[in-house]
């Protein structure tokens, strides 16, 4: 009796800390910028880093739900970048999103066969996958900053971004929450043993959402060149983070099972996009946001992490 109320007591935490969370941050930074933070240059901003944060979030989530994740995300979306740019350069603008988004499945494809064919731990496999994506970055763009054609930024439109975050988000509640997919997901994340016994294929539901979070790191570095007109070996160099942080802030159990939601992705993602646009407001250097993002991941681990035993939340 007194252990389920003691579940109770964590899933109804659960629930209300991913609120709790996106309120403190809106409050905060209302007063701290004076309401600068609902103007429209502000939520622009919000909408254009939320692209990256909310789709990053949503793929991270998908893997979570099965107890999966992946290290690699950040530079997998520099690598489809960099293709996108030298394809933008060498054939066409239109023909460079193709690649990107093949760039980005075919690493996703890797390290799905990876974990799933080799049973490497997926921490260690992605681990493995960053740096030599790290490292494939440097080479491609031979150490420098390889700039598309002008017109690549002409892609970046407003119907574009709704269209990205309207489909995200779509997308991702449908597959979590309303498919097969989605349970046998959440089923693999409670008891990957339990699942193998009644026959299903659990691999081969971790090889396809591998490949989904590639396909969407693929995107991401077509939208990162749309946006900036050129690909850098630190684009996507904050992704991990940001995606990590919304996933942990937004209530999602990084060990997976029945209590991971999507409405933790989004509530997460919302509350790093505007945590992101309020430090930018306030004029702090990129340096100490990252300082700052590492003590919320701090608190946030430490609220979410049960310590009887041993895991996040569930």
């Amino acid at each position: 009796m007194a252990n389920e109320d003691t579940n109770k007591k964590k899933i109804s935490f659960q629930v209300i800390f991913p609120f709790l969370g996106l309120i403190l941050i809106l409050l905060l930074f209302s007063i701290l910028t004076g309401g600068k933070l609902f103007s429209a240059s502000s939520l622009k901003s919000t909408m254009n880093d939320g692209i990256y944060i909310l789709l990053g979030t949503i793929g991270f989530t998908l893997l979570s739900a099965m107890g999966q994740m992946d290290f690699s995300i950040g530079f997998n979306m520099g690598v489809s970048c960099a293709v996108c740019c030298l394809v933008a350069n060498a054939v066409s603008i239109y023909a460079s999103i193709p690649a990107a988004i093949a760039t980005g499945l075919v690493i996703g494809c890797v390290n799905g066969v990876i974990v799933t064919k080799t049973r490497i731990s997926p921490m260690i496999a992605t681990m493995g996958m960053m740096f030599i994506l790290q490292g494939g970055v440097l080479v491609i763009l031979n150490g420098s900053v390889l700039q598309a054609p002008l017109t690549m930024m002409s892609l970046y439109t407003t119907p574009l971004k709704i269209l990205l975050l309207a489909g995200g988000i779509v997308l991702g509640f449908v597959l979590l929450e309303k498919t097969k997919y989605g349970r046998i997901s959440k089923a693999i994340g409670a008891s990957p043993e339990t699942v193998r016994q009644t026959g299903i294929n659990a691999n081969k539901y971790k090889l396809i959402t591998y490949i989904i979070v590639g396909g969407i790191c693929g995107i991401l570095g077509f939208v990162s060149l749309a946006r900036t007109g050129s690909a850098t070996n630190s684009t996507g160099g904050t992704l991990l983070f940001n995606c990590m942080n919304a996933t942990l802030l937004g209530g999602v159990p990084l060990t997976g099972g029945p209590t991971t939601k999507f409405r933790g992705a989004l509530l997460g993602a919302l509350t790093i996009s505007f945590l992101v646009t309020g430090m930018t407001l306030m004029r702090i250097s990129a340096q100490n946001q990252q300082l700052i993002k590492g003590i919320i991941f701090l608190i946030a681990v430490g609220i979410c992490f049960d310590r009887k035993n041993l895991k996040v939340i569930k």
